[in-house]
């Protein structure tokens, strides 16, 4: 048998930590559907005038998927951080690949399609709901249901744009390495890297600043970026993500061995 990949042992393991996880998997969808629930209420009793606009619908969408999302890969391999917890996960029988083809598949799959499924039944039941107490009045007009795929598009300048999705899977990536790497306070900890980073990142984006400055040109007082550093932008979010997974897997191997 293939020591590195087999399907049917990958199969095996996927059903395991489904086993493992089911119910607290089933809670927690419950869990957020309950919190979209009372939020779209809250917001609908608050704010007659703006029920459910599309703005609403967005920030509401991709700010749980951030906090979800970085919180469910930064707990994906707690069980790392306790000795005879770990030593169960390290004894399955699967190869270090399979283990890390099974996070990605809950943590990015299968975790985005459930939550996008989960978000979009409760988001067109509250539309529904709030369309018939306020949508026939002279002051309030009907909502629709946001499309977060159209919508997903952040302007950088005029040439190029940033995606929300890209950038989400960036970070989540980042955290499900956390994962690996702290034994305790993965979320925490990371967060706390990340402004590290951030600062760094912050320091060598200041050394460039005159060269960005100079090939910048002003439009209504504000600086267009050139075209090189949009650029790279870009392909950093297409980068991020892929490279913090083949991270993350030979880190796991890592403590395999």
């Amino acid at each position: 048998m293939n020591q590195f990949f087999s399907f049917d042992r990958f199969s095996l393991l996927v059903s395991k930590h489904w086993a493992d996880n089911k119910k607290r998997y089933l809670l927690s969808v419950l869990a957020f559907a309950g919190l979209l629930i009372t939020w779209f209420a809250f917001t609908t009793l608050v704010d007659e005038g703006d029920t459910l606009s599309a703005d609403l619908q967005l920030s509401t969408y991709f700010f749980s998927l951030f906090i979800a999302g970085t919180l469910y890969a930064s707990q994906y391999y707690s069980e790392l951080g306790s000795k005879p917890k770990g030593s169960n996960f390290l004894l399955v029988p699967a190869s270090t690949f399979e283990k890390f083809l099974c996070s990605l598949l809950y943590t990015v799959v299968l975790f985005f399609i459930v939550f996008t499924a989960v978000f979009y039944v409760i988001d067109f039941l509250m539309v529904a709901i709030t369309n018939s107490l306020y949508g026939n009045g002279v002051t309030h007009k009907k909502e629709t249901v946001v499309n977060v795929f159209d919508t997903a598009f952040l302007s950088f300048n005029s040439n190029y744009s940033l995606n929300f999705l890209l950038f989400y899977f960036s970070i989540q990536a980042i955290f499900l390495f956390g994962s690996v790497l702290f034994r305790k306070y993965n979320y925490i900890k990371t967060i706390i890297a990340g402004f590290v980073a951030w600062f760094i990142l912050f320091g060598l984006t200041y050394f460039l600043y005159h060269q960005v400055y100079l090939k910048g040109e002003f439009v209504d007082d504000v600086v267009e970026l050139p075209n090189w550093f949009a650029l790279l932008i870009c392909i950093a979010l297409y980068v991020i993500a892929p490279l913090f997974w083949i991270v993350t897997y030979f880190r796991l191997k890592a403590k395999q061995l």
